[in-house]
């Protein structure tokens, strides 16, 4: 089992129901929107984590000031 916590792969368990072809996975577009409504989507939902607001509000007004 993978023990880094930022590796860039997607590591599946057999009962995430996931469809992948060729050692590679279908990342479901509608879920990356926020508009997934199937009950069983056989694609990937790719985790969305947001950095905390006062990180991107410092992000925000650095790329202001450039």
């Amino acid at each position: 089992m993978c023990t880094r916590p930022t590796c860039r792969f997607v590591h599946l368990m057999e009962c995430d129901k996931v469809e992948v072809c060729d050692q590679r996975v279908a990342v479901c577009r509608d879920h990356a929107k926020g508009m997934c409504k199937r009950k069983q989507c056989k694609y990937y939902h790719i985790p969305i984590v947001l950095p905390p607001a006062n990180v991107m509000a410092a992000t925000a007004k650095l790329a202001e000031n450039l």
